[in-house]
């Protein structure tokens, strides 16, 4: 048995799903900024004076202390503090339910390690926003966060041009268009009309994932969508992640909103 105390790390930390263990402790999966996903437990953190209890809450952004054993699957938390609570200020259900679904995305489709940090990064900016967000606009910045991600892992859909025969799509040319995961995003009509899986797509939802599409973390501008718009771009970026990223499925915490938006 090694009795030597393990060295204790710091980073800065995002939260991502926790559960209960023994009588009073707390697992939690951990994004970190400098050692990618780690496993953590916090010992005696359901106990109503714990210094752990608010750091073991999903979607809080964390500075952790951990002893860090690489031969070990389960870290030690040490202690830390809480950096940001994107809920302190409105715990909506939309806020929610947007913080959860991208927490679970996060959680199951993760990148190659060497991307991790990056990965950190963009989420962090995501919280960030989502923690000053206008009602009514948490829709369109989960949509730009869905599509930071494809950017992530270098499957981002092709948008500009199209991606069976890479004709260049301006204004001027957006009636008549598909979108095809299988192909790679957009199509034109030629390329659409025979391609098995392809789904019609209007000018105006176009125009709206360029927009999401084009912006990065920080400079995320979240708006109001109309709710015809919200719905079909939201089944694209479904069909696409479920057609690229493996282990993707629907969030479960979207469906708190369905009859919101139905």
């Amino acid at each position: 048995m090694n009795l030597l105390p393990q060295p204790v790390v710091t980073s800065n930390a995002l939260v991502l799903r926790t559960w209960p263990t023994g009588e009073t402790s707390v697992i939690a999966s951990l994004l970190t900024a400098g050692y990618g996903f780690v496993r953590v437990i916090a010992k005696a953190a359901r106990q109503a004076r714990s210094s752990l209890r608010p750091l073991v809450q999903p979607g809080r952004l964390i500075g952790v202390e951990i002893s860090l054993n690489p031969r070990r699957e389960l870290q030690y938390l040490r202690g830390g503090s809480v950096l940001l609570d994107p809920l302190a200020t409105a715990a909506t259900l939309e806020r929610s339910a947007y913080l959860l679904a991208a927490l679970e995305l996060v959680d199951r489709c993760r990148p190659a390690a060497e991307w991790q940090g990056k990965l950190f990064a963009v989420c962090e900016d995501f919280v960030r926003v989502l923690s000053c967000v206008s009602p009514g606009s948490e829709v369109s910045l989960f949509y730009a966060f869905e599509l930071a991600l494809l950017e992530l892992q270098g499957v981002a859909p092709a948008l500009d041009c199209c991606a069976g025969c890479g004709i260049a799509l301006p204004a001027s040319m957006l009636s008549g268009l598909w979108f095809s995961p299988a192909s790679g995003g957009v199509l034109c009509r030629r390329c659409g009309v025979p391609n098995a899986g392809a789904r019609a797509l209007s000018p105006d939802v176009l125009m709206v994932l360029r927009q999401l599409a084009a912006q990065q973390g920080e400079q995320w501008r979240a708006g109001v969508l109309h709710l015809r718009v919200v719905r079909e771009v939201g089944i694209a970026l479904h069909k696409f992640l479920d057609y690229h990223l493996p282990g993707y499925r629907l969030p479960r915490a979207l469906e708190l909103l369905r009859t919101t938006t139905q």
